[in-house]
Protein backbone atom coordinates (compact mmCIF):
# COMPACT_ATOMS: atom_id res chain seq x y z
CA UNK A 1 0.00 0.00 0.00
CA UNK A 2 2.75 2.53 0.61
CA UNK A 3 4.66 1.79 -2.41
CA UNK A 4 1.17 2.46 -4.05
CA UNK A 5 0.46 5.66 -2.33
CA UNK A 6 3.72 6.68 -3.07
CA UNK A 7 3.01 6.21 -6.77
CA UNK A 8 0.02 8.29 -6.66
CA UNK A 9 1.96 11.14 -4.84
CA UNK A 10 4.83 10.87 -8.48
CA UNK A 11 2.01 10.81 -10.52
CA UNK A 12 0.65 14.22 -8.78
CA UNK A 13 3.97 15.68 -8.94
CA UNK A 14 4.99 15.05 -12.61
CA UNK A 15 2.08 16.11 -13.90
CA UNK A 16 2.26 19.48 -16.09
CA UNK A 17 -0.91 21.43 -16.42
CA UNK A 18 -4.18 20.59 -14.10
CA UNK A 19 -7.66 19.76 -16.17
CA UNK A 20 -10.75 21.31 -15.59
CA UNK A 21 -11.81 17.93 -13.85
CA UNK A 22 -10.86 14.45 -13.90
CA UNK A 23 -13.82 12.35 -11.99
CA UNK A 24 -13.92 9.31 -10.53
CA UNK A 25 -17.79 7.97 -11.17
CA UNK A 26 -16.47 4.19 -9.79
CA UNK A 27 -15.27 2.99 -7.31
CA UNK A 28 -15.48 5.14 -4.31
CA UNK A 29 -13.00 5.88 -1.99
CA UNK A 30 -12.83 2.96 0.60
CA UNK A 31 -14.88 0.96 -1.49
CA UNK A 32 -14.78 -3.16 -0.30
CA UNK A 33 -14.80 -4.79 -3.53
CA UNK A 34 -15.19 -8.45 -5.20
CA UNK A 35 -12.52 -9.17 -8.76
CA UNK A 36 -12.83 -7.50 -10.81
CA UNK A 37 -12.97 -3.64 -9.98
CA UNK A 38 -15.05 -1.78 -11.83
CA UNK A 39 -13.69 1.57 -12.83
CA UNK A 40 -15.30 4.64 -14.39
CA UNK A 41 -14.03 7.68 -14.82
CA UNK A 42 -14.29 11.16 -17.05
CA UNK A 43 -11.95 13.93 -18.16
CA UNK A 44 -12.36 17.46 -19.13
CA UNK A 45 -9.47 19.71 -20.63
CA UNK A 46 -8.77 22.71 -19.27
CA UNK A 47 -7.82 23.83 -22.51
CA UNK A 48 -10.03 23.80 -24.94
CA UNK A 49 -7.38 23.62 -27.75
CA UNK A 50 -6.01 20.62 -26.34
CA UNK A 51 -8.54 17.83 -26.16
CA UNK A 52 -8.35 14.65 -24.01
CA UNK A 53 -6.85 12.22 -25.86
CA UNK A 54 -5.77 9.44 -23.80
CA UNK A 55 -6.82 7.97 -20.13
CA UNK A 56 -4.72 5.36 -18.37
CA UNK A 57 -5.56 3.35 -14.89
CA UNK A 58 -2.75 2.15 -12.80
CA UNK A 59 -3.08 -0.27 -10.10
CA UNK A 60 -0.55 -0.39 -7.37
CA UNK A 61 2.03 1.06 -9.69
CA UNK A 62 1.31 -1.38 -12.52
CA UNK A 63 -0.09 0.57 -16.02
CA UNK A 64 -3.68 -2.21 -16.31
CA UNK A 65 -5.24 0.12 -18.74
CA UNK A 66 -4.29 2.03 -21.72
CA UNK A 67 -7.67 3.69 -24.62
CA UNK A 68 -7.79 6.33 -26.55
CA UNK A 69 -10.79 9.42 -25.50
CA UNK A 70 -11.95 11.02 -22.59
CA UNK A 71 -13.75 8.92 -21.08
CA UNK A 72 -13.25 4.79 -19.47
CA UNK A 73 -15.59 2.28 -18.03
CA UNK A 74 -14.16 -1.03 -17.61
CA UNK A 75 -13.00 -3.83 -15.15
CA UNK A 76 -9.59 -4.53 -13.93
CA UNK A 77 -8.71 -7.99 -11.97
CA UNK A 78 -8.16 -6.98 -8.47
CA UNK A 79 -6.85 -9.37 -5.50
CA UNK A 80 -7.59 -9.23 -1.90
CA UNK A 81 -6.15 -6.22 0.23
CA UNK A 82 -5.70 -2.55 0.40
CA UNK A 83 -4.81 -1.11 -3.28
CA UNK A 84 -4.41 2.02 -4.82
CA UNK A 85 -6.10 2.65 -8.01
CA UNK A 86 -4.93 6.01 -10.32
CA UNK A 87 -6.67 7.17 -13.14
CA UNK A 88 -4.51 9.45 -15.15
CA UNK A 89 -5.52 11.20 -18.39
CA UNK A 90 -3.32 13.33 -20.92
CA UNK A 91 -4.32 16.19 -23.46
CA UNK A 92 -2.96 17.12 -27.11
CA UNK A 93 -0.63 19.50 -25.97
CA UNK A 94 1.28 16.66 -23.27
CA UNK A 95 -0.15 17.78 -20.19
CA UNK A 96 -1.66 14.45 -17.81
CA UNK A 97 -3.79 14.79 -14.33
CA UNK A 98 -4.31 11.90 -12.30
CA UNK A 99 -6.79 11.02 -9.63
CA UNK A 100 -6.43 8.02 -7.15
CA UNK A 101 -9.11 6.21 -5.08
CA UNK A 102 -8.07 3.87 -2.62
CA UNK A 103 -10.15 0.45 -2.11
CA UNK A 104 -9.79 -3.09 -0.05
CA UNK A 105 -10.16 -5.85 -2.28
CA UNK A 106 -12.01 -9.26 -0.92
CA UNK A 107 -10.14 -11.67 -2.52
CA UNK A 108 -13.44 -13.50 -3.96
CA UNK A 109 -14.24 -12.76 -7.24
CA UNK A 110 -13.65 -14.06 -11.07
CA UNK A 111 -10.06 -13.26 -12.74
CA UNK A 112 -10.07 -12.69 -16.38
CA UNK A 113 -6.62 -13.50 -17.83
CA UNK A 114 -8.05 -13.73 -21.77
CA UNK A 115 -9.73 -11.64 -23.45
CA UNK A 116 -8.42 -8.23 -22.90
CA UNK A 117 -11.05 -5.44 -22.87
CA UNK A 118 -11.90 -4.28 -26.07
CA UNK A 119 -9.85 -7.41 -27.97
CA UNK A 120 -10.27 -7.46 -31.97
CA UNK A 121 -9.81 -11.13 -32.47
CA UNK A 122 -11.01 -13.56 -35.78
CA UNK A 123 -13.45 -16.22 -34.99
CA UNK A 124 -12.70 -17.21 -31.81
CA UNK A 125 -11.42 -16.06 -28.47
CA UNK A 126 -9.70 -17.64 -26.12
CA UNK A 127 -11.33 -17.42 -22.75
CA UNK A 128 -9.00 -18.46 -19.64
CA UNK A 129 -10.45 -17.32 -16.03
CA UNK A 130 -10.42 -18.85 -12.76
CA UNK A 131 -12.57 -17.62 -9.61
CA UNK A 132 -12.57 -17.52 -5.63
CA UNK A 133 -14.98 -17.55 -2.85
CA UNK A 134 -14.70 -18.45 0.94
CA UNK A 135 -17.00 -21.00 -0.31
CA UNK A 136 -16.35 -23.67 -2.86
CA UNK A 137 -17.15 -22.62 -6.52
CA UNK A 138 -18.93 -24.94 -8.24
CA UNK A 139 -19.18 -24.01 -12.12
CA UNK A 140 -18.20 -21.87 -14.56
CA UNK A 141 -20.11 -19.96 -16.98
CA UNK A 142 -19.53 -17.74 -19.72
CA UNK A 143 -22.70 -16.40 -21.41
CA UNK A 144 -21.79 -14.44 -25.02
CA UNK A 145 -24.54 -11.12 -25.26
CA UNK A 146 -27.04 -12.40 -22.44
CA UNK A 147 -26.66 -16.47 -23.67
CA UNK A 148 -25.15 -19.16 -22.05
CA UNK A 149 -22.86 -21.07 -24.21
CA UNK A 150 -20.36 -23.00 -22.15
CA UNK A 151 -20.55 -24.16 -18.78
CA UNK A 152 -17.59 -25.80 -16.54
CA UNK A 153 -17.63 -27.47 -12.90
CA UNK A 154 -14.87 -26.15 -10.87
CA UNK A 155 -13.64 -22.88 -10.16
CA UNK A 156 -10.97 -22.77 -13.63
CA UNK A 157 -12.13 -22.78 -17.45
CA UNK A 158 -9.97 -22.29 -20.13
CA UNK A 159 -11.28 -22.78 -23.54
CA UNK A 160 -12.28 -21.08 -26.93
CA UNK A 161 -15.37 -19.92 -28.54
CA UNK A 162 -16.72 -19.09 -31.43
CA UNK A 163 -17.79 -15.53 -32.21
CA UNK A 164 -19.72 -13.98 -35.32
CA UNK A 165 -18.39 -10.62 -37.00
CA UNK A 166 -19.34 -7.98 -34.84
CA UNK A 167 -19.43 -6.63 -30.89
CA UNK A 168 -19.89 -9.53 -28.16
CA UNK A 169 -20.63 -8.60 -24.90
CA UNK A 170 -18.76 -11.92 -23.07
CA UNK A 171 -19.46 -12.87 -19.19
CA UNK A 172 -17.45 -15.31 -17.19
CA UNK A 173 -19.92 -16.43 -13.89
CA UNK A 174 -18.96 -18.50 -11.27
CA UNK A 175 -21.52 -19.66 -8.78
CA UNK A 176 -20.06 -21.12 -5.33
CA UNK A 177 -22.03 -23.48 -3.11
CA UNK A 178 -24.33 -21.06 -1.50
CA UNK A 179 -25.97 -19.64 -4.51
CA UNK A 180 -23.49 -16.40 -4.64
CA UNK A 181 -22.11 -15.55 -7.97
CA UNK A 182 -19.75 -13.59 -9.30
CA UNK A 183 -19.27 -12.02 -12.94
CA UNK A 184 -16.12 -10.66 -14.93
CA UNK A 185 -17.65 -9.01 -18.39
CA UNK A 186 -15.47 -7.48 -21.16
CA UNK A 187 -16.01 -6.70 -24.84
CA UNK A 188 -14.82 -8.19 -27.69
CA UNK A 189 -14.73 -7.51 -31.30
CA UNK A 190 -14.70 -9.61 -34.42
CA UNK A 191 -13.82 -7.56 -37.77
CA UNK A 192 -16.81 -7.63 -40.15
CA UNK A 193 -19.79 -6.08 -37.98
CA UNK A 194 -20.44 -3.24 -36.42
CA UNK A 195 -17.75 -1.34 -34.24
CA UNK A 196 -17.85 -2.20 -30.39
CA UNK A 197 -20.38 -0.28 -27.80
CA UNK A 198 -19.47 -0.14 -24.35
CA UNK A 199 -22.77 -0.90 -22.40
CA UNK A 200 -24.06 2.14 -20.82
CA UNK A 201 -22.11 2.10 -17.26
CA UNK A 202 -24.40 1.07 -13.94
CA UNK A 203 -25.80 4.17 -12.52
CA UNK A 204 -22.79 6.12 -10.36
CA UNK A 205 -23.74 5.59 -6.64
CA UNK A 206 -23.64 8.60 -4.38
CA UNK A 207 -20.85 9.62 -2.41
CA UNK A 208 -21.57 6.70 0.35
CA UNK A 209 -21.47 3.57 -1.42
CA UNK A 210 -24.28 1.07 -0.64
CA UNK A 211 -23.33 -2.07 0.31
CA UNK A 212 -24.73 -5.12 -1.20
CA UNK A 213 -28.41 -5.83 0.67
CA UNK A 214 -27.40 -9.51 0.15
CA UNK A 215 -24.89 -11.83 -1.18
CA UNK A 216 -25.87 -12.32 -4.96
CA UNK A 217 -27.74 -9.02 -4.76
CA UNK A 218 -28.71 -7.20 -7.66
CA UNK A 219 -26.81 -6.34 -10.30
CA UNK A 220 -27.89 -2.69 -10.01
CA UNK A 221 -27.32 0.53 -7.65
CA UNK A 222 -29.22 0.16 -4.45
CA UNK A 223 -29.25 3.43 -2.01
CA UNK A 224 -28.31 2.53 1.56
CA UNK A 225 -31.75 3.57 2.84
CA UNK A 226 -33.29 1.24 0.86
CA UNK A 227 -36.57 -0.78 2.05
CA UNK A 228 -35.43 -4.99 0.74
CA UNK A 229 -38.77 -7.29 0.87
CA UNK A 230 -36.55 -10.62 0.04
CA UNK A 231 -37.55 -14.09 -0.50
CA UNK A 232 -40.96 -13.26 -1.96
CA UNK A 233 -41.17 -15.83 -3.48
CA UNK A 234 -41.19 -17.86 -0.32
CA UNK A 235 -44.23 -15.48 1.55
CA UNK A 236 -47.64 -16.62 1.88
CA UNK A 237 -50.99 -14.78 0.41
CA UNK A 238 -49.80 -14.65 -3.39
CA UNK A 239 -52.77 -13.98 -5.37
CA UNK A 240 -53.68 -15.09 -9.11
CA UNK A 241 -55.84 -15.33 -11.83
CA UNK A 242 -56.31 -16.77 -14.93
CA UNK A 243 -58.72 -15.67 -17.83
CA UNK A 244 -58.42 -12.16 -16.45
CA UNK A 245 -54.54 -11.98 -17.59
CA UNK A 246 -55.42 -12.46 -21.06
CA UNK A 247 -56.19 -9.50 -23.63
CA UNK A 248 -59.40 -6.83 -22.33
CA UNK A 249 -59.39 -9.24 -19.02
CA UNK A 250 -60.80 -11.86 -20.56
CA UNK A 251 -58.82 -14.41 -22.15
CA UNK A 252 -59.09 -18.34 -22.48
CA UNK A 253 -59.62 -20.34 -18.75
CA UNK A 254 -56.57 -22.82 -18.46
CA UNK A 255 -54.86 -24.25 -15.46
CA UNK A 256 -52.15 -23.43 -14.03
CA UNK A 257 -50.38 -23.86 -10.61
CA UNK A 258 -48.22 -22.46 -8.09
CA UNK A 259 -46.05 -24.11 -5.28
CA UNK A 260 -44.14 -22.86 -3.03
CA UNK A 261 -40.53 -24.50 -0.83
CA UNK A 262 -39.11 -26.52 -3.61
CA UNK A 263 -35.96 -27.89 -2.77
CA UNK A 264 -34.74 -28.31 -6.73
CA UNK A 265 -34.00 -26.79 -8.83
CA UNK A 266 -33.02 -23.90 -6.37
CA UNK A 267 -30.68 -21.12 -6.10
CA UNK A 268 -30.83 -20.74 -2.20
CA UNK A 269 -32.65 -24.17 -0.99
CA UNK A 270 -36.07 -22.97 -1.63
CA UNK A 271 -38.05 -21.68 -4.79
CA UNK A 272 -41.67 -21.68 -6.23
CA UNK A 273 -43.03 -23.22 -8.85
CA UNK A 274 -45.38 -21.95 -11.27
CA UNK A 275 -46.81 -24.36 -13.95
CA UNK A 276 -49.22 -23.78 -17.24
CA UNK A 277 -51.29 -26.30 -19.42
CA UNK A 278 -54.62 -26.65 -21.05
CA UNK A 279 -55.10 -26.41 -24.80
CA UNK A 280 -56.80 -23.04 -25.33
CA UNK A 281 -54.59 -21.22 -27.45
CA UNK A 282 -52.84 -18.26 -25.77
CA UNK A 283 -53.86 -19.14 -22.18
CA UNK A 284 -52.39 -17.37 -19.46
CA UNK A 285 -52.65 -16.92 -15.66
CA UNK A 286 -50.79 -14.06 -13.52
CA UNK A 287 -49.65 -14.60 -9.80
CA UNK A 288 -49.20 -11.33 -7.66
CA UNK A 289 -47.85 -10.86 -4.03
CA UNK A 290 -49.14 -7.32 -2.57
CA UNK A 291 -46.02 -5.73 -0.13
CA UNK A 292 -47.99 -3.31 1.30
CA UNK A 293 -47.99 0.74 0.45
CA UNK A 294 -44.85 2.78 0.10
CA UNK A 295 -45.43 6.43 -1.05
CA UNK A 296 -42.67 7.66 -0.46
CA UNK A 297 -40.40 4.97 -2.80
CA UNK A 298 -39.78 6.57 -6.32
CA UNK A 299 -36.99 4.19 -6.98
CA UNK A 300 -37.23 0.39 -7.43
CA UNK A 301 -35.26 -2.83 -8.16
CA UNK A 302 -36.54 -5.86 -8.92
CA UNK A 303 -34.24 -8.65 -8.60
CA UNK A 304 -34.90 -12.66 -9.35
CA UNK A 305 -33.78 -15.69 -10.74
CA UNK A 306 -35.83 -17.82 -12.63
CA UNK A 307 -35.71 -21.02 -14.13
CA UNK A 308 -37.81 -22.62 -17.53
CA UNK A 309 -37.84 -26.14 -18.10
CA UNK A 310 -39.04 -25.90 -21.93
CA UNK A 311 -38.69 -21.56 -23.01
CA UNK A 312 -40.02 -23.00 -26.51
CA UNK A 313 -43.39 -23.84 -25.45
CA UNK A 314 -43.83 -19.53 -23.77
CA UNK A 315 -45.60 -16.84 -25.85
CA UNK A 316 -43.71 -14.69 -23.16
CA UNK A 317 -43.03 -14.00 -19.50
CA UNK A 318 -44.28 -10.78 -17.55
CA UNK A 319 -42.12 -9.41 -14.66
CA UNK A 320 -44.25 -6.16 -13.54
CA UNK A 321 -43.50 -3.87 -10.23
CA UNK A 322 -47.48 -2.26 -9.17
CA UNK A 323 -47.40 0.98 -7.37
CA UNK A 324 -50.72 3.48 -6.62
CA UNK A 325 -49.88 6.69 -5.09
CA UNK A 326 -52.15 9.83 -4.30
CA UNK A 327 -54.52 8.60 -6.63
CA UNK A 328 -52.46 7.50 -9.79
CA UNK A 329 -51.76 4.07 -10.76
CA UNK A 330 -48.21 3.40 -12.07
CA UNK A 331 -47.76 -0.19 -13.72
CA UNK A 332 -44.00 -1.27 -14.16
CA UNK A 333 -45.17 -3.71 -16.62
CA UNK A 334 -42.36 -5.55 -18.83
CA UNK A 335 -42.30 -8.86 -20.78
CA UNK A 336 -39.85 -10.79 -22.27
CA UNK A 337 -41.47 -11.36 -25.78
CA UNK A 338 -39.79 -15.45 -26.44
CA UNK A 339 -42.08 -15.91 -29.01
CA UNK A 340 -41.89 -13.04 -31.04
CA UNK A 341 -37.70 -12.41 -31.37
CA UNK A 342 -36.59 -12.71 -27.78
CA UNK A 343 -37.48 -8.96 -27.01
CA UNK A 344 -38.27 -6.99 -24.00
CA UNK A 345 -41.54 -4.93 -23.96
CA UNK A 346 -42.50 -2.72 -21.50
CA UNK A 347 -45.84 -1.38 -20.70
CA UNK A 348 -47.96 2.04 -21.58
CA UNK A 349 -49.97 2.47 -18.20
CA UNK A 350 -51.99 5.50 -19.42
CA UNK A 351 -52.94 3.98 -22.88
CA UNK A 352 -52.96 0.38 -22.20
CA UNK A 353 -50.57 -1.26 -24.66
CA UNK A 354 -46.86 -2.69 -25.06
CA UNK A 355 -44.23 -0.79 -26.17
CA UNK A 356 -40.67 -2.66 -27.89
CA UNK A 357 -37.27 -1.17 -26.00
CA UNK A 358 -34.55 -2.60 -28.67
CA UNK A 359 -33.27 -4.54 -25.52
CA UNK A 360 -33.00 -8.75 -26.65
CA UNK A 361 -33.58 -11.12 -23.52
CA UNK A 362 -32.59 -14.86 -24.33
CA UNK A 363 -33.29 -16.51 -21.90
CA UNK A 364 -31.40 -20.12 -20.98
CA UNK A 365 -33.61 -23.38 -20.81
CA UNK A 366 -32.89 -25.95 -18.20
CA UNK A 367 -30.41 -22.94 -16.24
CA UNK A 368 -31.15 -20.38 -13.86
CA UNK A 369 -31.17 -16.86 -15.42
CA UNK A 370 -30.66 -13.89 -13.19
CA UNK A 371 -32.98 -10.76 -13.86
CA UNK A 372 -32.99 -7.28 -12.57
CA UNK A 373 -34.94 -4.32 -14.04
CA UNK A 374 -34.50 -0.88 -12.39
CA UNK A 375 -37.49 1.49 -12.70
CA UNK A 376 -38.40 4.84 -11.34
CA UNK A 377 -41.63 7.05 -10.67
CA UNK A 378 -41.00 10.58 -11.55
CA UNK A 379 -43.50 13.52 -12.28
CA UNK A 380 -45.93 11.16 -12.41
CA UNK A 381 -44.63 8.93 -15.34
CA UNK A 382 -43.25 5.11 -15.42
CA UNK A 383 -39.39 5.51 -16.15
CA UNK A 384 -37.88 1.91 -17.26
CA UNK A 385 -34.41 2.63 -16.75
CA UNK A 386 -32.73 -0.62 -17.39
CA UNK A 387 -32.79 -4.41 -17.77
CA UNK A 388 -29.83 -7.07 -17.00
CA UNK A 389 -29.98 -10.43 -17.90
CA UNK A 390 -27.11 -12.91 -17.07
CA UNK A 391 -25.11 -10.20 -16.69
CA UNK A 392 -26.20 -8.28 -19.77
CA UNK A 393 -27.68 -4.87 -18.96
CA UNK A 394 -29.09 -2.56 -21.95
CA UNK A 395 -30.27 1.01 -21.29
CA UNK A 396 -34.28 1.24 -21.73
CA UNK A 397 -34.91 4.50 -20.82
CA UNK A 398 -38.69 4.64 -21.70
CA UNK A 399 -41.07 6.88 -19.95
CA UNK A 400 -45.09 6.43 -19.80
CA UNK A 401 -47.48 8.69 -18.24
CA UNK A 402 -49.85 7.11 -15.18
CA UNK A 403 -53.52 6.76 -14.72
CA UNK A 404 -56.11 7.76 -12.18
CA UNK A 405 -56.98 4.89 -9.64
CA UNK A 406 -55.92 2.69 -6.64
CA UNK A 407 -55.32 2.74 -3.33
CA UNK A 408 -51.66 3.17 -1.74
CA UNK A 409 -50.21 -0.19 -2.84
CA UNK A 410 -46.63 -1.93 -4.17
CA UNK A 411 -46.77 -5.39 -5.14
CA UNK A 412 -44.70 -7.43 -7.19
CA UNK A 413 -46.05 -9.84 -10.09
CA UNK A 414 -45.49 -12.59 -12.40
CA UNK A 415 -47.40 -14.01 -15.56
CA UNK A 416 -46.77 -16.75 -18.07
CA UNK A 417 -48.53 -16.49 -22.00
CA UNK A 418 -48.95 -19.42 -23.73
CA UNK A 419 -48.45 -20.50 -27.11
CA UNK A 420 -50.61 -20.83 -29.67
CA UNK A 421 -50.22 -24.82 -29.19
CA UNK A 422 -50.68 -24.26 -25.51
CA UNK A 423 -47.91 -26.32 -24.64
CA UNK A 424 -47.52 -26.81 -20.84
CA UNK A 425 -44.51 -25.92 -19.41
CA UNK A 426 -42.94 -24.65 -15.79
CA UNK A 427 -41.20 -21.88 -14.67
CA UNK A 428 -39.08 -21.64 -11.36
CA UNK A 429 -38.92 -18.39 -9.07
CA UNK A 430 -35.82 -18.06 -6.46
CA UNK A 431 -34.88 -14.95 -4.26
CA UNK A 432 -37.44 -13.09 -5.55
CA UNK A 433 -36.18 -9.36 -4.03
CA UNK A 434 -38.19 -5.58 -4.41
CA UNK A 435 -35.79 -2.62 -3.25
CA UNK A 436 -37.80 0.74 -2.45
CA UNK A 437 -36.36 4.33 -1.91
Amino acid sequence: MRNAIRLAAVLFAAKAASFGAVNISYPQNGAVTNSPLHVAASATPDNPSAAIVAIQIYADGGLVYNGPGSTVDTYINLGAGNHAVVVQAWDAAGATSTVPVYVVGSGSGVFLSSPGANATVNGSAHVQATAFSPNQITAMQIYDNGGLINETPGSAVDTTISLSPGSHYVVVQAWDTTGTFFINPVIVNVPGGEPPVQPQAQAAPPPVPAPAPEAGGPQAYVAPNASAKLDIDQMPGWQNCGACSGINAAGPTVPYSMSEGVQSPSVDGKSAVFWLGGSAPFGSAIWWKQLGGNAGATHLVYDLYFYMNNPGASQALEFDVNQAVGGRKYIFGTECDIAAGNAWRVWDTANAHWNSTGATCHVNGNAWNHLTWELERVNGQTHFVAVTLNGYRQTVDKYFSSKPGGYDELNVAFQMDGNRNQDDYQVWLDKVSLYAW
